[in-house]
């Protein structure tokens, strides 16, 4: 029989076997972690840039005529990841015209890391308006309007636009449905292009709204339809009221608040204006950035703030007392924080319009939602 070996060999050997596994367990938890860290991290950003939110937890879209240095200014902020060119408008005969189109700006936008969408709308260059003869041509069919979603479609493929927005604002509420049926058509066809589309809609807080232009838009079924649902949350005061905000934060709170009863959270879009206006009596006069400059400059307003936080300058111009309000960035920081307070599962917001805006209002949204 063979003798065992003494323990005084075969321990040293056991204890360092040992040793080097709890040395190596460390490590390769470190390694796993890593891993699943990465892992995570890969698929939050998938997920963020699937969702059109590829530089921050929440989306900032903007219109645009295709301002180039407001493009440059939101993206020195960090503050855009999309924009949708006002340029694409239909016709009555199913057609299509974009007087404006800038190959050039689109392809700007792109290098900076930038989707781009194109704005539907039935606008009519040649009487300024918003013309409800073209909806109604188009809508009269089902081979009207899949024709034209067809035409829009192949529009989208020659110029290489990511999505439409689809901003028709003179549509009857008699055409409700039809309107529907036409935006469903339409994201089928983009979505089959491996396209997105968007819908523009009228304020409301309740369904079918007060007057033709909510009306003809049923927030439950374009909801469905659309990846993108931009309500339209600006415009409460004009020549039809006394001199007031464009967007007060408690209206455009109970407008998303109803807007989450219909469409999906992470659908919904929330509208920021960047303009203002001046009342003198009655009469109105849109206001950009520049001008509110120009106005403290020429007339020394007082200027206060009220429950909306948008800038209110008075001031006597003429002989006439003139009262303006704009939302500059202390304003939409406000909306902002409404937003993320009270509405925090909605997507994001839209811009209207690039180019009007006070220029801190881009580090406003970064600092906010980027």
């Amino acid at each position: 029989m063979t003798a065992p070996e003494p323990q005084t060999r075969t321990e040293p050997r056991r204890r360092r076997a040992e040793r080097r596994r709890r040395r190596r367990t460390p490590a390769l938890l470190v390694i796993i972690l890593a891993g699943l860290a990465a892992v995570a991290i890969a698929f939050l950003i998938a997920r963020a840039v699937d969702e059109g939110r590829p530089h921050g937890p929440y989306f900032i879209g903007a219109w645009t005529f295709g301002d180039r240095s407001s493009l440059q200014r939101a993206v020195d902020a960090g503050a855009i990841d999309e924009v949708s060119v006002d340029w694409l408008q239909s016709r009555a005969d199913g057609s299509l015209d974009a007087p404006k189109y800038d190959a050039g700006f689109v392809s700007l936008a792109r290098k900076q890391d930038c989707r781009v969408f194109v704005t539907l709308t039935d606008y009519d260059e040649t009487t300024h308006r918003f013309d409800p003869a073209i909806s109604a041509a188009i809508l009269a069919s089902p081979g009207s309007r899949r024709r034209h979603a067809a035409a829009v479609a192949a529009w989208c493929r020659e110029h290489d636009v990511d999505g439409v927005d689809v901003d028709w604002e003179a549509v009857k509420g008699a055409q409700r449905d039809g309107y529907s049926k036409f935006v469903h058509d339409l994201a089928e066809a983009l979505h089959r292009d491996g396209r997105k589309i968007a819908v523009d809609v009228y304020p409301k807080t309740r369904e079918p709204g007060g007057w033709d232009g909510p009306r003809a838009q049923d927030w439950k079924a374009l909801g469905q339809a659309v990846d993108q649902f931009r309500v339209m949350t600006y415009n409460f005061s004009g020549s039809w009221s006394a001199p007031g905000p464009q967007s007060p934060p408690e209206w455009m709170n109970r407008i998303l608040d109803f807007a989450e009863t219909q469409v999906a959270p992470r659908k919904i879009v929330m509208g920021v204006g960047f303009y203002g206006r001046d009342w003198r009596g009655s009469t109105t006069t849109d206001l950009v950035w520049a001008d509110v400059e120009r106005i403290r400059a020429a007339y020394k307003p007082r200027e206060t703030r009220g429950p909306s936080a948008e800038l209110a300058l008075t001031y006597r111009r003429e002989g006439a007392r003139h009262t303006a309000l704009f939302p500059d960035a202390p304003a939409i920081d406000a909306k902002l924080r409404m937003m993320l307070e009270q509405h925090p599962h909605i997507r994001g917001v839209y811009c209207w319009i690039m180019g009007q805006e006070n220029p801190r209002t881009w580090h406003v949204l970064h600092t906010r939602l980027h």
